[in-house]
């Protein structure tokens, strides 16, 4: 799949023109598609990437390490310092742009203290979605570092429209058929809509797309499923609330529950139902990203982001950028 990546990355650069030639970049290094964020900012042009890395349950920061550093020798790039830890001083006082990838978050005052003035943040998603959690936005603005959301449904790289793709994956994986299914999309957003649209395209018998308690429960009993995407829903799902599993569970015993958000009682839920995946969720955290349809998303998101970053420091104005 080497090869079908950087064919995406260089047709990505080329689609949004970004040059970040003379620039620095502090970005991170992950397992499968992650291994090529250090890549992808050097086929960009930045004249120096730092990534950051460590250990975790998909795999060591050595062997992540390793892997990157694999692609970028088959492409003949250098120029990429790699970090195992937390806080690197030096690499937050020299980069131009630094992104909100999980290895760097928190980026809060603690980390963009070191910051050097002007230095942009480019979010990996667009302004709505924000998460505090992620990055101090007060701080930011606060301290003149700009801060900019990412529209990801911008006509050349339309990466929002995975969502659809991936509720059906999601579905399918937890043994769902989609086609002929009854199905309820817990949600009052965008990824509610996209999810929506393509179970129907799929062949779905009904969607209901709500957060209307009343009608859960009175809809409950046909139902092959429940779709948690609703990316504010701050109230758990399980035991004793709003959305009662036992109460649920006497309407339809058969009942399943596919979640992409959502703060879930998984470990007291998964006794009682079939409930995919078998993660902890997390209110406005997805449990998969958009990485598990494919390259396609991540690369063009990522190009896109550099592209907003490129333009804040430009100076010049593009639909790309959301700022904060």
């Amino acid at each position: 799949m080497e090869k079908r990546a950087i064919q995406k990355i260089r047709k990505a650069i080329e689609l949004l023109d970004v040059d970040l030639s003379g620039l620095t970049v502090l970005t991170e290094v992950g397992s499968n598609e992650y291994a090529y964020s250090p890549v992808i900012a050097r086929m960009c042009g930045a004249e120096k990437v730092f990534a950051w890395t460590r250990d975790t349950r998909f795999g060591s920061a050595t062997s992540i390490i390793n892997r990157s550093k694999e692609i970028l020798n088959h492409q003949g790039l250098d120029g990429v310092e790699f970090y195992m830890g937390n806080l690197n001083t030096e690499h937050l006082s020299k980069a131009d742009i630094i992104t909100n990838s999980g290895f760097l978050r928190p980026l809060n005052e603690d980390k963009l203290k070191y910051a050097k003035p002007g230095a942009v943040i480019p979010l990996m998603y667009e302004k709505w979605e924000y998460r505090s959690s992620d990055v101090d936005a007060e701080y930011c603005i606060k301290n003149n570092i700009p801060l900019a959301g990412t529209w990801e449904n911008h006509p050349d790289i339309m990466v929002f429209e995975h969502v659809g793709p991936l509720a059906v994956k999601m579905a399918m994986e937890a043994g769902y058929e989609v086609y002929g299914n009854h199905i309820l999309v817990w949600s009052d957003d965008h990824f509610g809509e996209l999810a929506t649209k393509f179970f129907l395209k799929m062949g779905a018998k009904e969607v209901i797309h709500t957060i209307n308690n009343d009608l859960l429960y009175e809809r409950a009993a046909g139902l092959d499923f429940v779709y948690i995407c609703d990316y504010s829903e701050e109230r758990n799902f399980g035991s004793d609330s709003f959305f009662n599993a036992d109460r649920l569970l006497e309407l339809n015993p058969a009942l399943g529950l596919v979640h992409l958000f959502g703060n879930l009682e998984t470990e007291y839920l998964k006794q009682k139902m079939n409930v995919y995946p078998d993660i902890t969720g997390k209110a406005s955290t997805m449990t998969y990203t958009l990485t598990k349809t494919g390259l396609t998303p991540y690369i063009n998101l990522q190009v896109a982001g550099y592209k907003v970053a490129l333009s804040i420091i430009r100076g010049e104005a593009h639909p790309l950028v959301q700022l904060f």
